[in-house]
């Protein structure tokens, strides 16, 4: 749903920019001022760049096309400074702006959310009272260009505010009603683990991720981000990770059955609100002791941005969860939350690589550098470090010569129900029981 809204903001903006670039980049020029249509020209390469992301529709490109914005628009309203009785009026576009960041960026994301729209509250009022007419550098545009240019930066200004405020409210009502759809998909049991293998260089496997999906009503089977960050903000998460502890559980209870399965460790994702929640810790340790499992195979997996919270009430938790006998893993390892001394404190057995450092370390030599230092600290504190979202065999041998032994990702196995990973997991032993035989065979 996020990404949905961020691409909409993102087309919107480049269009927009686009449009209005164009418009006055032509105007100027007809009137003979190619000076001023240089600035315009820069609100055009916003816009061509916002449209450029909208596949992407990450936080980063956002924030890029925002600050782009932002500049060109104060440029704009420095030069649009109040000529006789035509007021400033490109100012007006810093509200539209303020208001997308605020209601477009989380709130975990302060500089998005909190500090760009103050930044564009301010410049407003700087340029609403005049504050900044000192600086105007003295180059107008023709008067009568400035008359009904006025008229429509006012009315353009306004329509875009307008459209972030339906934007906005069309996302709250699309947000209650999935937090209402959640509550109930949690006491009807609406969601399924499926599960994706993790295996050795050697192709052994080591065990599996659980990972929740949800079969909605109308028979689509959804994918946790279209759901999971709804769930975190209305503290339905804890409801729903314990249901996929229970059911981690149960599946454990199942494979020990299986002398082909017995061994088999199995993560379970743990969200930082769960292991903040004061009732968690009981909750969990109950389910675990009642589901008669072995501890051991049980590996809870915590992202690395939890440590930016209580970093010691965390590590009390954690370490309550490891005297039991459970395993942690750190989660998305490398995305700066995390220093050398909190990791050292933390029960923590796996690193879990961030995807984006097996894309880029195929790219970059210096990606690949900074890979090769996550699995010498792994290696260094006594940890095994797994990579996340492997696709390609580059990748896979790449990280095999960096020295990483666990692999996760498509390369392997897409993640699957219980039955599909049963006999996923039997042809795959076949084949590696093969593959050995003739290695045997060839030394």
């Amino acid at each position: 749903m996020r990404q949905e809204r961020t691409r909409t903001i993102l087309s919107i903006a480049g269009g927009t920019c686009i449009s209005l670039g164009l418009a006055w980049t032509f105007c100027y020029l007809h009137f003979g001022r190619g000076d001023l249509s240089l600035v315009f020209v820069g609100l055009i390469a916003v816009g061509i760049f916002a449209l450029h992301r909208v596949p992407r529709s990450d936080t980063t490109s956002l924030l890029i096309v925002a600050n782009g914005i932002f500049l060109v628009v104060c440029v704009i309203s420095l030069i649009d400074a109040p000529v006789a009785w035509v007021p400033r009026s490109a100012h007006l576009f810093l509200l539209p702006l303020a208001a997308g960041a605020a209601s477009t960026f989380d709130a975990r994301e302060r500089y998005g959310s909190l500090f760009f729209p103050l930044a564009c509250l301010g410049m407003f009022s700087a340029f609403a009272i005049g504050a900044l007419d000192p600086l105007a550098p003295g180059v107008s545009p023709p008067l009568e260009v400035r008359a009904w240019g006025a008229r429509l930066n006012t009315a353009f200004s306004m329509a875009l505010l307008v459209v972030v405020f339906a934007i906005y409210r069309n996302d709250i009502g699309r947000r209650l009603r999935l937090e209402r759809e959640l509550a109930r998909a949690v006491r009807k049991g609406e969601f399924e683990v499926h599960y994706q293998p993790q295996l050795l260089s050697n192709g052994a496997i080591t065990g599996a991720e659980a990972l929740v999906r949800w079969r909605h009503p109308s028979g689509t089977l959804l994918a946790p981000d279209s759901f999971i960050p709804v769930a975190e903000d209305s503290a339905l998460i804890c409801d729903l990770g314990l249901e996929v502890l229970r059911q981690g559980c149960e599946t454990l209870n199942d494979w020990s059955r299986d002398p082909a399965t017995r061994g088999l460790k199995l993560a379970v994702n743990v969200s930082p609100m769960q292991l903040l929640d004061d009732e968690f810790l009981a909750a969990g340790a109950a389910l675990i002791r009642s589901s008669g499992i072995n501890p051991g195979l049980l590996e809870l997996e915590l992202t690395e941005s939890a440590l930016s919270a209580d970093a010691t009430l965390v590590a009390s938790r954690m370490t309550a969860f490891e005297k039991m006998g459970v395993t942690w893993a750190l989660d998305d390892f490398g995305t700066g939350y995390s220093s050398l001394s909190t990791l050292r404190a933390l029960p923590v057995r796996k690193l879990k690589i961030d995807r984006r450092f097996v894309d880029e370390a195929v790219k970059q030599e210096g990606a690949r550098r900074l890979l090769g230092k996550i699995v010498e600290i792994s290696q260094v504190m006594g940890m095994d470090a797994l990579a996340e979202g492997v696709e390609t065999t580059e990748q896979r041998d790449l990280l095999v010569s960096l020295g990483c032994t666990h692999f996760q990702g498509y390369l392997f196995a897409r993640p699957m129900p219980g039955s599909a990973f049963r006999q996923w997991l039997v042809e795959h032993q076949s084949l590696h029981r093969t593959a050995g035989a003739e290695y045997a065979a060839a030394e």
